[in-house]
């Protein structure tokens, strides 16, 4: 786990579960979700303050909350938005996935729920955090951004005919290693093509709040060429090429740009704070 978290007893484990627990009286209905100790910790860690970082995780939450509903409407919502961008920029992609029982994209599940926290270092992580909580360049740009990854991986999940297993063991084993640059880079290309494209369907432009040009002419929900659908064509700037940074998290000692992002409760741990809680206000 990231140094600030590490050791036996560390008081700011013990303010991170204070800080959680004083959450769960704040929003009752909702309580505590694994997974709400990944977007605490990263918040914590910069504001230093349990005031403050407790008032930046509702602020947060009030984003993010319905990734943690029991029914996961609000995580079914977003994979079904993501699945009408894919089928837009990359159709043959999108139905090789389908074929291989992943047209659902639930492999994107984490990256969802935690908004892409244990695929990043903690630097990477609040730098990315930072562009997804400016709204911009659009709405819902976390979509394009999962569309972006998607696109970088196509070509070794197709070439090597991974099916449903090996896609979520690859999907999952990218963990600290992507270069989150590059990644932003290809997500913003694409969401020019979409901005430009006057084939672009309705509802690919409504997910992402992009207002159509009046004299285009959207709508269509395929682009076909002799007959056959086809791929958006993505324009690549010169410095976003397909080589992946690699991360060393080997080291217990890493700095700050080689630590691990895993979620800073364990599974043990997180037991045990629920029973914690249960016995204490339940």
């Amino acid at each position: 786990s990231h140094p600030f978290y590490q050791g036996d007893h560390n008081p700011n484990v013990a303010l991170l579960e204070e800080i959680l627990m004083t959450y769960v009286m704040y929003n009752f209905d909702l309580g505590y979700v694994q997974g709400m100790s990944d977007l605490l910790s990263p918040l914590l860690y910069v504001m230093r303050n349990e005031v403050d970082a407790f008032w930046c995780f509702v602020g947060l939450m009030d984003r993010v909350g319905s990734n943690f509903e029991f029914d996961q409407g609000g995580i079914k919502r977003q994979l079904n938005q993501l699945t009408v961008i894919l089928k837009y920029i990359d159709i043959s992609f999108y139905n090789y996935l389908e074929s291989k029982e992943s047209g659902n994209l639930f492999f994107c599940f984490r990256w969802l729920l935690i908004c892409f926290k244990r695929e990043f270092n903690y630097s990477d992580t609040m730098q990315l955090w930072e562009v997804l909580w400016t709204k911009k360049p659009c709405k819902n740009f976390h979509l394009v951004m999962c569309a972006s990854l998607l696109e970088f991986e196509k070509t070794t999940i197709m070439e090597n005919k991974y099916g449903f297993n090996e896609i979520l063991k690859h999907i999952n084993d990218l963990s600290l290693r992507i270069d989150l640059n590059k990644v932003l880079c290809r997500a913003d290309a694409i969401y020019r093509v979409i901005r430009k494209d006057p084939t672009v369907p309705d509802q690919v432009l409504n997910i992402l709040g992009i207002v159509p040009d009046s004299t285009s002419n959207h709508g269509e929900t395929e682009k076909v060429v002799n007959g056959k659908t086809c791929s958006i064509p993505v324009p690549t700037n010169g410095n976003c090429d397909r080589k992946r940074r690699v991360t060393d998290c080997s080291n217990a000692s890493s700095s700050l740009n080689n630590s691990s992002s895993v979620e800073v409760l364990s599974e043990g741990e997180e037991t045990k704070f629920e029973e914690a809680m249960s016995s204490n206000y339940f």
